[in-house]
């Protein structure tokens, strides 16, 4: 189960603090990209591992594709990709691969660092002269990405999804395609920064949504829950 979003590309609609006269559509691009960009603190730096974090990290870069050719494209683009569906590993070069089905992966730069690595892979599919290598799924556009990081980070996702997403059942490198936050979701878990994390992907059109249900679920562990976009590096 994978978000569903409608249409290839997710655009939210306009609204009184989201128009920019001149702007086809009356959007505001920086809200059309980043849907909660007036919302929360920017942070710069990772957190350490005994802070409690909610993360949007929706800006920093990530490509995904589906359909014939997909795994035959990133086999010639060098990339070891896991054996088995719903399994993730992270490459030397810090980039994340999901496998989300036989023929369909995301790609993700790592949180708070920068996005060239994923801007030369694009290229690179765009280039290739294979005759089917997949075809862009538009997740940097249609899929919100937060991570979840922190010693009560098993303690909130308890909260957000009945799925059994305990670190003893869920173990990093597993991908769940489930519910979570009321909506359809990947969630991915990478312990990053040291602690115990987790990375959701859904769709951008249910950002908000999804930001009011966190803001107020952390708020009830007592755990001191830390709201921020953390922003690339580039």
């Amino acid at each position: 189960m994978t978000p569903k979003t409608n249409g290839r590309r997710c655009r939210m609609p306009p609204s009184s603090h989201s128009a920019s006269v001149g702007h086809p559509e009356g959007i505001d691009p920086g809200l059309r990209h980043h849907a909660l960009a007036r919302r929360l603190a920017r942070r710069d730096g990772v957190p350490g591992a005994q802070e409690n974090v909610v993360l949007d990290c929706t800006l920093t870069e990530r490509f995904g594709l589906r359909g014939p050719g997909t795994m035959d494209w990133l086999g010639e683009a060098g990339l070891s990709t896991p054996e088995t569906v719903n399994s993730a590993i992270v490459l030397p070069c810090g980039t994340s691969v999901l496998r989300l089905g036989q023929q369909e992966v995301l790609l993700a730069a790592p949180p708070c660092g920068g996005g060239a690595r994923l801007r030369d892979l694009r290229k690179a599919w765009h280039d290739s002269e294979l005759p089917s290598k997949g075809y862009d799924a538009y997740r940097d556009e249609g899929w919100a990405w937060f991570v979840i990081s922190g010693p009560a980070a098993p303690a909130l996702m308890r909260r957000i999804s009945m799925a059994d997403l305990r670190p003893e059942s869920f173990k990093a490198g597993d991908i769940s395609q489930t519910r979570a936050l009321h909506l359809d979701a990947v969630v991915a878990r990478f312990d990053r920064f040291g602690a115990i994390s987790y990375d959701i992907f859904f769709d951008i059109a249910s950002a908000a949504f999804a930001l009011d249900v966190l803001t107020e679920t952390a708020a009830g562990t007592n755990a001191g829950f830390q709201l921020a976009a953390l922003h690339p590096a580039e």
